[in-house]
């Protein structure tokens, strides 16, 4: 497998500046979403949050598991990488501290009427976000975009991913599932957003 260097360094980039500096901020802030589009200039090309990577693996050729599948996968470990050196800094290579606490695996209340709403929420959201990140081609509307519909979606998956794994994996399986499943419902609905503009 060919491995993208410099798309990893610019999801490691991206991702550390993230949680270093921009999580503080909320991405549901207007503050947030100009940081965050420009972490998105800054470093070209780079996806930075995991519903964004899932959206392309989603969109992408599904049957093309080293095009699509490793090399999007791999995004997703850099930003998990960055995430965790931005903690590291931000902590000053310190005890991550009472302010992360690893959140409860939330896929076995898939059955709960409230779960269920959250997760279409979730595909909802995603459906609408990649409309306005495909069509608009800007980052300023991508991050505005996600500051409007992020309240639906999880936006710190790689950010809960580097904070489990700078607290000697406090937490990590359930932050695992979710980190896999809050981007791949994302991603399913960028998925059904691509179909239903296709059929339109």
């Amino acid at each position: 497998m060919n491995v993208d260097m410099n798309a990893m360094k610019a999801e490691i980039g991206g991702a550390f500046v993230l949680s270093w500096m921009v999580f503080g901020m909320g991405l549901g802030t207007l503050e947030g979403a100009v940081a965050l589009a420009v972490v998105w200039m800054a470093f070209s090309g780079a996806h930075v949050l995991p519903v964004v990577t899932w959206s392309h693996m989603m969109t992408g050729d599904m049957g093309d598991t080293e095009g699509n599948w490793m090399a999007n996968g791999m995004r997703l470990v850099a930003q998990a990488v960055g995430a965790m050196l931005g903690i590291l800094l931000a902590t000053q290579f310190g005890d991550v501290g009472p302010d992360w606490e690893a959140t409860d695996m939330w896929l076995p209340d898939i059955a709960e009427t409230a779960t269920i709403w959250s997760v279409i929420g979730m595909i909802a959201a995603g459906a609408v976000w990649w409309q306005v990140h495909t069509r608009c081609n800007s980052a300023w509307a991508s991050a505005f975009g996600l500051m409007v519909l992020g309240g639906a979606m999880t936006l710190s998956g790689a950010h809960n991913m580097g904070a489990s794994i700078a607290s000697a994996g406090d937490g990590i399986v359930d932050t695992l599932v979710n980190w896999v499943c809050d981007g791949l419902f994302v991603g399913l609905g960028a998925f059904v957003g691509a179909k239903i503009d296709e059929n339109l």
